[in-house]
Formats: structure tokens, sequence, C-alpha cells
């Protein structure tokens, strides 16, 4: 399946609250952890699943990482998610038929 690798690492709710908050604003790890309560360590490797599955990028910024979300792939995801629900609708209701 396309994109198993990027729809298997937003099957964590942890991953599925950052991609919200960085949807809102490019954010740094410190910010993170705040908004999403959990410490440094467990958030930092959350977003490395993130980025190796391309979700996210980070740009530094001093001292700092900023991470924020790879739009354009979402779009992609986001496309094909959509295109792959109506196809297998439309299958369920011709065999109604």
């Amino acid at each position: 399946m396309p994109y198993e690798h990027e729809l298997k690492s937003l099957s964590n709710p942890i991953r599925q609250s950052v991609i919200n908050e960085l949807a809102q604003r490019p954010m740094s790890v410190r910010e993170l952890t705040v908004k999403i309560d959990v410490s440094q360590p467990v958030m930092s490797q959350h977003l490395k699943v993130l980025k190796e599955a391309g979700l996210i990028e980070v740009r530094p910024e001093g001292t700092r990482n900023i991470y924020c979300v790879n739009k354009e792939k979402l779009e992609e995801i986001r496309a094909f998610w959509t295109a792959h629900w109506s196809n297998l609708l439309a299958s369920l209701n011709e065999q109604k038929e």
C-alpha cells in the first residue's frame, strides 16, 4: 500500500498530537514537550519517526531546531486517502446494486 510508512508513523497518538500542534505553527522540541507533556527524549524519538516518514521538516534557528509540518507530503497523503476511500465506497455501492 502506498504511504504505508507515513500512515504507520501517524498511528501513534503522541505523533498525531505533534502534527496537530505543528499545524498551528512551527515549534522547538521544548515548546512541543510543554504542549504535549512528554519528556524531551520521548519527544525527540517521536520527532525522529515523523521526520524519517517525511511528515515534518526541521530547520536550525540559533541553538535550537524548529520543526514544522511538511505540507506537501500531508497533501499527497490526503489526496491518496480521499481517492482510495472514494474508490472503495464506489465499489461497495456497486456491489449493493
